[in-house]
């Protein structure tokens, strides 16, 4: 056959996998000028075939769409990576509290006198020691350096006293809205620990453009080794710098990735310039208004309808509004044309999270507004049914079985409720398009501990495991191929993107992986997370290969 014109890259001899409305399987893909062009046997994709076509031999390699991380933190995840005195606190390498002071110390003396000292992916329950470390202890390794040591996930912290005196923190400072300051029972004082309370956060040095370039540079090169081509970035630091680092980053070529920018509801609020979701391109695209409505359960600030396990408390201090308030704020929101991404983990904050969208919906319907909830902890399925028939698309932390869920049965919610978290299979089997994401710098693509890998999400999924070996919640468990549409077309979906990317189909965006071996046939789904990425490709050109 004479084709008109010919393509510039053709991926044969491999086995496609398509993520199509049928899950169909192909040879070949063809690209032309950043597109996909034809699917299908080698031989049929060979008729595109002109003397200028590269042509990508994949025998027994497996090709799928690039995968989409549908709620991160690029900006902050490239501080944190390229940040020296970031010491990295996980109990893996830190065991004990002696650990962590010795590691700290170490990190206080490379540091010039005065500077901020900073820690993450504090984890206290899995200290032997099983607590916080306190404001007295951190203030023995330094007394002149401030000093902040972040719980993983980010919604809680503590800081030594010269942080606390500079953030203007004491015994008489009241706990702010949607946060708590713990204290020492018989004194009344700051033990240093803070659970979502932003003091600290706002003494912290402010980052400039360029670092936040560099950084951001620097981590979609990493993204791209884990095969992501596109991301939501659920709320960069609110200054106009960080939404201007990845315009910039673009235009200078050192970005990587397909952006969707969430952007956090006060700072957009202030600075509405009536952009709305949706305006941008297919490199940057203005996505939702970010808003918190409850906490972290490590920080037991998610909003539960019963108490945690061993504490009186239902989380309810971690609620940023009121019932009046969201439902203004949402409906506000919803009647300017955003889309709305609630994050809400307990159920009871998730209640809250819809019955605010349908009261917007109500008060101003619109068609397909698409609002989301982000890392819907643990829904009710009558949650669930409810999230199905108002079109809400939740985003789901799939890594949180693995990770925290011998804590969520032993330390925080029980076994009954932690087999119910994440309950991705009902979602699916219920009609609602599910998303998944890594949350970073959670974790991030470089983590010891775990990094920010679409393929290892997609094991935690798929094999509803703890790190203890416990299984927990095994009925939610989903095949790879679902995994699979969680991380691609469902993620596109959730951007309103599904038309041009998250399927290989033609007409598309050629954006896809291609890894050593298909993620569908493997003997242990566990073994999902160790596949290896060989190449990855945005818009046909590729952007990592491996070695």
């Amino acid at each position: 056959m004479n084709m008109p014109f010919h393509a510039d890259l053709i991926l044969a001899h491999g086995t496609v996998l398509t993520v199509d409305s049928n899950d169909s399987e192909a040879e070949a893909v063809a690209v032309k000028d950043g597109r996909i062009l034809a699917v299908g046997s080698d031989n049929e994709v060979f008729a595109w075939r002109g003397p200028e076509t590269e042509i990508l031999v994949c025998s027994g390699r497996t090709v799928v769409p690039g995968f989409n991380d549908s709620h991160t933190h690029m900006a902050s995840t490239g501080e944190f990576y390229l940040n020296p005195k970031a010491l990295n606190c996980a109990s893996e390498l830190n065991p004990t509290i002696p650990d962590l002071m010795r590691s700290l110390a170490e990190q206080v003396e490379k540091t010039p006198k005065g500077e901020w000292v900073g820690g993450r992916n504090l984890d206290p329950n899995t200290l032997t020691e099983g607590r916080w470390p306190t404001r007295w202890e951190l203030d023995e390794v330094s007394p002149d350096h401030p000093v902040v040591l972040f719980l993983r996930g980010f919604h809680a912290h503590v800081a030594n006293s010269r942080a606390l005196e500079l953030a203007k923190v004491d015994r008489d400072t009241p706990d702010p809205e949607g946060g708590v300051i713990d204290r020492d029972a018989a004194t009344g004082e700051p033990t240093g620990v803070m659970r979502d309370a932003p003091f600290i956060q706002a003494v912290l040095p402010p980052t400039n453009l360029t670092s936040m370039k560099r950084a951001l540079g620097e981590v979609s090169e990493l993204y791209a080794e884990l095969g992501i081509t596109s991301s939501a970035d659920a709320g960069a630091p609110s200054t106009p710098d960080s939404y201007r680092a990845f315009q910039e980053c673009i235009d200078e070529g050192t970005l990587q990735i397909r952006t969707y920018l969430m952007i956090r509801e006060a700072f957009l609020r202030k600075h509405d310039i009536g952009l709305r979701t949706g305006h941008g391109n297919d490199r940057l695209r203005m996505g939702a208004m970010k808003i918190f409505v409850d906490g972290s359960i490590q920080a037991f600030t998610c909003a539960f309808h019963e108490p945690y396990i061993g504490k009186s408390t239902r989380g309810l201090e971690g609620l940023n509004y009121s019932v009046d308030q969201l439902n203004d704020l949402v409906a506000e929101a919803h009647r300017l044309g955003f889309q709305v991404a609630m994050h809400a983990q307990g159920d009871y904050g998730i209640e809250l999270a819809i019955d605010a969208v349908e009261n917007a919906m109500n008060r101003y319907p619109r068609e397909n507004p698409r609002h989301r909830i982000e890392h819907v902890l643990c829904p009710t399925e009558t949650d669930l049914r409810r999230i199905r028939d108002l079109g809400i698309v939740p985003s789901f932390y799939v890594f949180h079985p693995w990770f925290w869920g011998d804590q969520h049965m032993d330390n925080f919610i029980g076994p009954e409720r932690a087999a119910r978290m994440v309950p991705v299979r009902t979602a699916l089997e219920l009609g609602i398009p599910a998303c998944a994401h890594s949350d970073a710098p959670v974790c991030t693509p470089n983590d010891p501990v775990w990094p920010s890998n679409p393929l290892w999400g997609m094991a935690c999924a798929v094999t509803r495991r703890t790190r203890g070996g416990r299984d927990i919640g095994i009925d939610e468990r989903i095949t790879p191929a679902q995994a699979l549409r969680i991380y691609t077309i469902n993620g596109a979906y959730a951007s309103f993107e599904e038309d041009i990317k998250g399927s290989l189909e033609p007409g598309k965006l050629a954006d896809m992986v291609v890894l050593e071996t298909n993620p569908l046939h493997v003997e242990d789904p566990w073994e999902i997370r160790n596949i290896r990425v060989e190449r990855t490709l945005l818009g046909g050109k590729t952007t990592y290969a491996a070695s």
